[in-house]
């Protein structure tokens, strides 16, 4: 009733915070966020923001008034108003690039006058290529001209990263990171930290076997560390069982992986062939995923989840289109629901599709079914895998064999006794 009864307040006295009206909630506004990134992978059609900075004092001093009284009568009524979580606030602009952006914040500036001071602000524009480095600090954008085209028709923009007051710059969206995502549910993490420290105790003899194995049938470190992409971009070494020969080069890995990219081939892997890089026994290491359970240790220091999709390389995420960075929503995980879906016998397109479909929901039914599932796909993986079908195949030639030979004994047996 109060609520009400101060909106009904501020509609009779709007000199005194009647514009306010249009400036939705920080939880609001992170809604309509994440509606135009919906909307823009979908259409393609890029979409802007410009956040202004408020300063320390209350969010209805005067200049604060001031200013959400000259944005409301400057945005076009598709426009959106909102507060972000740093204090900031905020103008969503679809359909609008970075330079129409600051268009508008030259508008404002130019409608202050020199009465009011210059608000600062920032221009964010999504879609963006980001991808950032360990600690939270982002890298420099890829250039444009050097981006694989979009088979859905989803346009690479041309946008650097803010330079301060550039006309034509902006910065990624995503550097707003839990500002326009739902926080992570307490569910998960409470599950990742029991289960990865109940896994880690119940695997250690099988951890401590395989690391001895290793160490027999190759020269070199028992482990293998490497850095990966994870959630909201951010880089973390990654850890797992060394499965392939000291200083195995990666340029056959590139290759093939820009293959599956842009051909629309299915996910096969390269160690599905002769792989001459893969120490003795680390097919069936690779086969099982048994390579990956030095990752519980990622999972207990919070880089990965034990469910989500998996965490890519730099060079890989480079490859990506704008929507198809979307995935990195989502903490990587062990398992996820692209493994349980059919894995390689999917496409690159409908593997994201799948990740993007995980980091959006994030139930937990949805969790434990993927748990369920990773077992009996493992096996599925398994007999997949060439060698398995081809001594498959080999055994059941045999056994077929020794039926028909055993039957023609019967049949000569019988004939004997006759």
């Amino acid at each position: 009733m109060k609520r009400v009864l101060t909106r009904i307040n501020r509609v009779l006295r709007p000199d005194e915070g009647g514009s306010f009206l249009r400036v939705h909630s920080a939880r609001e506004f992170a809604s309509i966020l994440n509606r135009e990134r919906d909307r823009t992978d979908r259409t393609g059609l890029e979409f802007s923001m410009v956040a202004f900075e408020t300063g320390a004092g209350s969010r209805r001093s005067a200049a604060v008034r001031n200013l959400v009284a000259v944005l409301t009568q400057r945005i076009h009524s598709t426009d959106d108003l909102g507060w972000l979580e740093d204090g900031r606030i905020a103008a969503t602009l679809p359909h609008t690039p970075p330079d129409g952006a600051w268009k508008l914040v030259e508008n404002v500036r130019r409608a202050l006058g020199e009465s009011a001071p210059t608000p600062a602000c920032t221009v964010y524009a999504y879609p963006s290529r980001w991808i950032t480095r360990t600690g939270g600090k982002s890298s420099e954008a890829r250039p444009a001209d050097n981006a694989t085209p979009s088979p859905t028709g989803i346009p690479f923009p041309k946008m650097e990263y803010s330079k301060g007051e550039a006309g034509d710059s902006a910065r990624p969206l995503e550097e707003l990171g839990s500002q326009i995502l739902s926080p992570l549910p307490a569910w998960k993490r409470v599950i990742d930290i029991v289960g990865s420290l109940v896994a880690m105790i119940l695997l250690s003899p099988l951890a401590l076997l395989v690391a001895l194995l290793i160490k027999i049938v190759s020269p070199g470190p028992i482990f293998f560390r490497q850095e990966r992409v994870g959630y909201l971009g951010r880089r973390f070494t990654l850890w797992k069982f060394r499965t392939m020969h000291v200083n195995a080069s990666t340029t056959v890995h590139r290759k093939h992986l820009h293959e599956l990219i842009t051909s629309g081939k299915e996910m096969t892997k390269l160690d599905n062939d002769e792989d001459d890089r893969i120490i003795p026994c680390g097919h069936l290491l690779r086969a099982t995923g048994i390579d990956e359970l030095p990752q519980l240790v990622n999972v207990l220091l919070g880089e990965m989840s034990l469910i989500g999709p998996r965490p890519c390389l730099a060079y890989e995420a480079r490859e990506y289109l704008p929507w198809q960075m979307r995935r990195f929503d989502a903490v990587p995980g062990l398992t996820g629901l692209w493994q349980v879906s059919g894995k390689n016998r999917t496409t690159f397109s409908e593997m994201m599709a799948l990740d993007i479909r995980y980091a959006k929901k994030r139930a937990f039914p949805l969790d434990v079914m993927i748990l369920l599932k990773t077992l009996p796909a493992i096996a599925r993986q398994i007999a997949d895998r060439p060698s398995f079908a081809a001594l498959r195949t080999k055994g059941f030639s045999i056994a077929h064999r020794i039926g028909a030979t055993i039957i023609a004994l019967s049949m000569v047996g019988g004939a004997y006794r006759k």
